[in-house]
């Protein structure tokens, strides 16, 4: 133990005397996580929106005057034709057409269904399709004004026994919990925090012990009476400590930035982090094994961690991605990760409904560990 001791105490001489890692670990994070944190949102604004009116109607008027008016499209005017909007969609100045037909309002008064064509730019499939629900329920706003306006009852009536029987229309209010307002920040800034913990540890623990290659200290402590195992736990306990004080500050501007702040266990959140932890400081171990330079350690950490992101379910949920996708998503600790920290975060839920994430996240992490240290072990001998 005393043996470790030492190790960590030159590991943390050599991070202070490395001016640039202090950028690295805090300075990095903050500002990632501003700026990623701002950037980076599921919500679709200022959607370029054309209207077809072929009614010419009060009624037609104000399906435009209602898209006009709203936030989340940018109202490009009116076409006189089909034709017309068909081609700002190609040229790319509208992203949906809203296409009135004649006699729509008349249609509206006489109890009929009106139809209203929605034309949608669906390069980009989910701001096309985010689009088209705000669309949807634009008009279905638009609708209820007119019947409150103009005090239509809601009433169908239906043959029942030779009698009418009055079938009253269903009203639907919606109550999002959790995120009330469906801002995407709180969805996005904790899974942030898992990002950034996992670069952090898994870049610094990978470049460090390359880089002692590099300088030739590594040899140096291979003469000394420390084994393997000793050397590697000494390099692992300063980089955890790091990636602990920098998840620290990050949980700080997450609070003082965005006014996000955890609703359940600090200690469950950290405990969690910890277990977390494992598979990353043994990715970077690994890594560190394979490389012979640090441009080579980083590469590689960079080649894995894209891996790990984009199936973690931080951007695209992993019920979007294919059978075979999902069964890789199984094994990477970020997807339980992200998991953990938006449901500490957003829910404040106890361990006792996350200790399945624990679980996967503690095999995969003690399996990745000890490959690691296996590896190590061997390219030490």
């Amino acid at each position: 133990m005393r043996r470790i001791i030492h190790i960590v105490r030159k590991e943390f001489r050599q991070i202070r005397r490395t001016k640039a890692y202090f950028g690295i670990i805090f300075l990095a994070p903050f500002a990632m996580l501003l700026i990623l944190g701002s950037a980076i949102t599921n919500e679709v604004k200022d959607v370029p929106v054309v209207v077809v009116d072929g009614d010419h109607t009060p009624g037609s008027r104000q399906i435009a005057d209602a898209f006009a008016a709203s936030s989340s499209f940018r109202y490009v005017g009116t076409a006189d034709s089909e034709n017309e909007a068909k081609r700002l969609l190609d040229d790319g100045n509208a992203k949906i057409a809203v296409i009135i037909p004649l006699h729509f309002e008349r249609d509206t008064g006489d109890g009929r269904t009106p139809t209203v064509q929605l034309l949608v730019d669906g390069v980009d499939g989910n701001s096309a399709g985010v689009g088209l629900g705000y669309a949807t329920s634009l008009l279905a706003g638009v609708q209820q004004r007119w019947v409150i306006e103009k005090r239509v009852p809601a009433l169908l009536l239906a043959a029942n026994g030779g009698r009418a029987v009055a079938v009253r229309q269903i009203t639907v209010v919606p109550r999002m919990w959790y995120n009330p307002s469906l801002d995407s920040k709180p969805n996005f800034v904790p899974g942030l925090i898992g990002i950034l913990l996992i670069m952090i540890t898994t870049f610094l623990t990978a470049v460090n012990v390359v880089r002692e290659k590099e300088i030739g200290t590594l040899e140096q402590l291979m003469v000394t009476p420390l084994s393997g195992l000793e050397l590697m736990i000494g390099k692992i306990i300063p980089f955890t400590i790091l990636g602990f004080a920098q998840m620290t500050v990050s949980v700080v501007a997450a609070g003082v930035v965005f006014g996000i702040w955890m609703k359940g266990s600090l200690l469950l959140f950290y405990a969690m982090a910890a277990i977390f932890c494992l598979s990353t400081l043994g990715v970077g171990i690994f890594v560190s094994s394979l490389a012979r330079t640090q441009q080579q350690a980083m590469f590689i950490a960079w080649f894995i961690m894209i891996f790990a992101l984009l199936l973690s379910g931080f951007f695209v949920p992993i019920e979007n991605m294919p059978r075979a996708i999902q069964y890789l998503t199984y094994v990477n600790p970020l997807r339980y990760f992200i998991i953990v920290l938006r449901e500490i975060y957003l829910k404040g839920t106890p361990f006792r409904f996350l200790w399945k994430e624990a679980l996967a996240m503690g095999v995969i992490g003690i399996a990745t560990l000890l490959s690691a240290s296996l590896r190590f072990q061997k390219r030490l001998t």
